[in-house]
């Protein structure tokens, strides 16, 4: 995944030309006007199916540009992971090294959570450097110490920081459990390795009692996985192996009960995304990375389908065999499973540009292709980094391109006049049905999924096109208003009712962080 230095390099040189600002109004929630499900966004995505829409938001277009600031609340580092809203209360970590709550009227601190330092995790907290000595440069970071969206279920706070899982109580904020993931299990004493890099990106799903997620590995001498891990207590139910010990026959090495007898530890395997959960069919759902910028099999680019009691495979779906170019065209993005005409998918978009439309109950082990859409090149830096959908209509942003856009150098295939370093267009619409392309926009370069209220969406910039949340018709695609920021927005925004929550964070210096409420006036509520 070499996308993030070259964000981190583009930033660099955009920053100094981008300022803007959010303020503090006096508007707040009125909840006695609205039902507790739709004021609650619990999840990554809201719900386990990653649909990150809520149709009964008050926000429309026809009011969307009368939002006005309602409260901000900065944080010393930036906030990549998506405001968490239960029961009026505002749940998100950040860069800093602290976990928030904070009240969903006001935006007033209720409390907040100190995580375990991990150095080998960039930016470092200050709390967490020896007196007088200096932080190690974040120019090129992959992410801080808390990126991942919490879930708030049965009164628990679940996230992870690092290689930490936590669950906390919600309305105290006091330690339940905590669970390190290894990135070399078979490791005496793996989880006091302080040289474990392994960091978790993927938000946790919980299920029935369990909570899903992937990790990263970071560094030859460790291997990223799917867990399933005890949502009461912590403790491990099950792991999938995403970069499997092979046989002869280029199988995975199983034991007499089906799970891989153990993995490469050359820093691959890597999960970024967020598990999707088919309840009903007791299906889990992965994208995977790349393994040093290949689709090295079995399962490295992949989007795989895993029964949720067991961890067992039920399929894996790989859209290339290899990558001779050594693109980087991982599955950054999370899965999203659309019902449509009585039928059940599993879409996802890939860092090649391409939307994927697959079965997502399919009896194939090899998994079973409906229709896939590309609408850029992608590459390094380029691509989906996650979507949003009504139930007939996919909306995603694309970002960058390929290679390095600072240095203009590292395009994968530079003899094709679509592999450039800066791709558009960069917003799209999709219809669920075929796939065909609804309508497209520009100048709308995200890494951050988009959300819908009701008849809007809405996409955080990566600072290309100035620091901002744009807002768009999503019959038309018409640009309906830009909320200024003075930093990334690099998650998705939240929008409940007549408010609109939005986090937001630079990562090359940590400049406009923080969380941010919008709200609609109060004749237009």
């Amino acid at each position: 995944m070499r996308h993030l230095a070259a964000l981190a390099r583009t930033l660099c040189v955009v920053l100094a030309a981008v300022s803007a600002g959010a303020g503090i109004g006096a508007i707040g929630l009125r909840a006695e006007e609205r039902s507790t499900a739709d004021l609650d966004w619990p999840m990554y995505g809201r719900n386990l199916r990653h649909t990150f829409d809520n149709g009964q938001s008050r926000i429309t277009p026809d009011n969307v540009a009368s939002l006005q600031p309602l409260w901000s609340f900065p944080t010393t580092d930036a906030v990549s992971a998506s405001p968490t809203v239960v029961g009026g209360v505002v749940y998100v970590g950040a860069w800093d090294g602290y976990f928030y709550a904070l009240d969903a009227r006001s935006g007033a601190p209720i409390w907040r959570f100190q995580v375990d330092c991990q150095t080998t995790i960039v930016p470092v907290p200050p709390q967490c450097l020896p007196p007088g000595q200096a932080p190690p440069p974040r120019f090129l970071t992959q992410g801080g110490i808390i990126a991942s969206t919490a879930a708030v279920v049965a009164g628990r706070v679940y996230f992870a920081a690092g290689k930490t899982v936590y669950a906390l109580d919600a309305r105290t904020g006091a330690l339940v459990w905590k669970r390190v993931i290894c990135g070399n299990p078979e490791a005496p004493n793996c989880s006091a390795d302080a040289q474990d890099p392994t960091q978790i990106f993927s938000s946790p799903a919980v299920f029935d009692g369990a909570l899903f997620l992937g990790h990263t590995a970071g560094a030859p001498g460790y291997r990223g996985a799917i867990e399933a891990l005890d949502a009461r207590t912590g403790a491990q139910r099950w792991r999938f192996e995403v970069d499997p010990i092979l046989d002869s026959q280029g199988r995975p090495v199983l034991d007499r009960r089906g799970y891989a007898v153990g993995g490469y530890n050359r820093g691959c395997g890597a999960v970024w995304s967020s598990a999707a959960v088919d309840a009903e069919a007791r299906l889990v759902y992965f994208g995977t990375a790349d393994c040093n910028e290949d689709a090295t099999p079995p399962y490295h680019e992949a989007v795989l389908a895993l029964d949720a009691d067991s961890g067992l495979l039920r399929w894996a779906y790989r859209p290339r065999s290899s990558d001779p170019n050594k693109c980087d065209l991982d599955f950054g993005a999370s899965p999203n499973l659309i019902t449509y005409a009585g039928r059940h998918f599993v879409g996802i978009g890939g860092k090649d540009g391409t939307y994927y439309l697959l079965q997502g109950r399919t009896d194939d082990p090899h998994g079973e292709l409906v229709w896939a859409r590309q609408v850029v090149f992608g590459g390094s830096s380029g691509g989906f980094f996650g979507a949003a959908f009504d139930g007939a209509h996919i909306f995603a942003a694309t970002a960058l391109g390929d290679g390095d856009i600072y240095t203009q150098t590292g395009l994968c295939e530079p003899s094709n006049p679509a592999d450039t370093f800066l791709q558009e267009p960069s917003l799209h619409a999709l219809a669920v049905q075929d796939g065909s392309i609804l309508w497209e926009q520009t100048q709308n370069h995200s890494v951050a999924p988009t959300s819908l209220a009701n008849g809007v969406v809405f996409s955080g910039l990566i600072g290309i096109e100035g620091f901002g949340l744009n807002a768009y018709s999503m019959r038309t695609g018409q640009r309906l208003a830009t909320l200024p920021m003075a930093g990334s927005v690099n998650s998705a925004a939240t929008p409940l009712g007549e408010v609109l929550f939005v986090t937001a964070g630079t990562s090359v210096d940590g400049s406009g962080s923080g969380v941010f409420a919008f709200t609609l006036p109060s004749g237009q509520q």
